[in-house]
C-alpha cells in the first residue's frame, strides 16, 4: 500500500497540484449527477450518484493505490478479480437449507465516519484520512455509483465476513457475501441460528431487510444470487423459458431483432458464465449472428412483447 504522510504527499503521489487536489477535496460532493434506475425486481427505483469524470478519476486512482492492497475475507464474492454469482453460489449446492438475508440500504448504511475510521485505521494521518474521505463519500454516506464504493464496503464489512464465516464453521456450515446479499447454507436445520446470524448483522451496523429473508429447504427451489443450487449453479426455470421464447422469435424474425442484438448476447454471456456446457448456447450464438447480419425490417416489431 502506497505510504502517505500529508497532503502535500497525497497531492504528489497522485500527481496533481495540492491546490487542485484541495479543491477536490472541499468541492466533491458537488461533482456528481444524480439519477434513477429501476430495480431488477421491477419494484420501486434506485438512486445512482454518478461522479464527474475527473473525480472518477481520483476515486480509480484510490481503489488502484490504496484500497486493493486491503486484503478482504475470502467469504466475500462480489466485486473482486475472478469473482461471480457463480462463485459465491457455488458452496450452497445440495443443502438441507439455505437461508438468505439482504442487507437494507447497503452502500448509504456506510457512513462517513466509518469510512473516516478504516482510513484512519489503515495508518493515514487525519488530514489525509478526512481528503479521502471526503473524495469517496457524499452527503455522509457511499454514493452508490463511485468505484470506490464497492471496494470501501468489501473492507468495511470484514468483520461481519469474519464472524459470521466462524459461526458457520463451527457448524460446518457454508457463508458467502454477495454485495449486500448474504447466505448461508447446510446440512441439518438452521434453528435458532437465525435470531444470531440477525444479531450479528445488526450489531455491525447493518439493518438486515426482512422481506427478502428467506429459507430454502431441500425439496424446494433453493436460490443463491439468483441462480438456483438445488444440484447446480443454473439459471431459473422460469428465466430459462422465457429466453427460449424470445430465441425463439429471433430465429423466425432476425430481422426484427437486430436492434435487440446486444440484449440477445447478454443472455448467451450469461448463459455462458453459469452454464458454459448448456447445448442451447450454440443455436443461441447463431441466432445472434443472424440478427446482427439480417437488413433491418420496416414496420411494426412484435420483438418488443416478448
Amino acid at each position: 500500500m502506497t505510504t502517505i504522510a500529508t497532503i502535500d504527499g497525497l497531492a504528489k503521489a497522485i500527481g496533481i497540484p495540492k491546490y487542485a487536489l484541495t479543491r477536490y477535496v472541499f468541492k466533491a460532493h458537488r461533482l456528481y449527477k444524480t439519477f434513477r434506475i429501476g430495480k431488477p425486481s421491477g419494484h420501486g427505483y434506485r438512486t445512482i450518484n454518478a461522479p464527474s469524470a475527473e473525480l472518477k478519476g481520483l476515486q480509480r486512482w484510490i481503489v488502484k493505490y490504496i484500497l486493493r492492497a486491503v486484503p478482504l475475507h475470502v467469504a466475500a464474492t462480489a466485486f473482486r478479480p475472478g469473482c461471480s454469482i457463480v462463485k459465491n453460489a457455488a458452496p450452497h449446492i445440495g443443502r438441507d437449507f439455505v437461508f438468505n438475508a439482504d442487507i437494507r440500504e447497503y452502500f448509504p448504511s456506510i457512513t462517513s465516519r466509518r469510512v473516516f475510521g478504516l482510513f484512519r485505521g489503515l495508518g493515514f494521518a487525519d488530514e489525509v484520512a478526512f481528503a479521502f474521505t471526503q473524495l469517496t463519500t457524499r452527503g455522509g454516506e457511499l454514493p452508490q455509483g463511485a468505484p470506490t464504493s464497492p471496494e470501501l464496503a468489501n473492507i468495511i464489512a470484514r468483520r461481519l465476513d469474519g464472524r459470521l464465516s466462524g459461526l458457520c464453521q463451527r457448524r460446518g456450515w457454508s457463508y458467502t457475501r454477495y454485495c449486500d446479499d448474504i447466505t448461508v447454507s447446510g446440512n441439518g436445520a438452521l434453528g435458532g441460528a437465525q435470531r444470531t446470524i440477525e444479531a450479528i448483522i445488526a450489531s455491525e451496523g447493518f439493518e438486515g431487510n426482512p422481506k427478502k429473508t428467506r429459507v430454502h429447504r431441500r425439496g424446494q427451489s433453493q436460490m443463491v444470487t439468483g441462480l438456483v443450487v438445488n444440484e447446480f449453479p443454473n439459471v431459473p426455470k422460469s428465466q430459462r423459458h422465457r429466453w427460449r421464447a424470445i430465441f425463439h422469435q429471433a430465429d423466425l424474425h432476425p430481422d426484427r431483432f437486430g436492434a435487440r442484438s446486444q440484449e440477445l448476447r447478454g443472455y448467451v454471456s450469461f448463459l455462458r458464465m453459469v452454464r458454459p456446457s448448456d447445448p442451447a448456447l450454440i443455436r443461441y450464438e447463431t441466432i445472434v449472428h443472424a440478427c446482427e447480419s439480417a437488413p433491418v425490417a420496416t414496420g411494426a416489431t412484435p420483438a418488443a412483447t416478448v
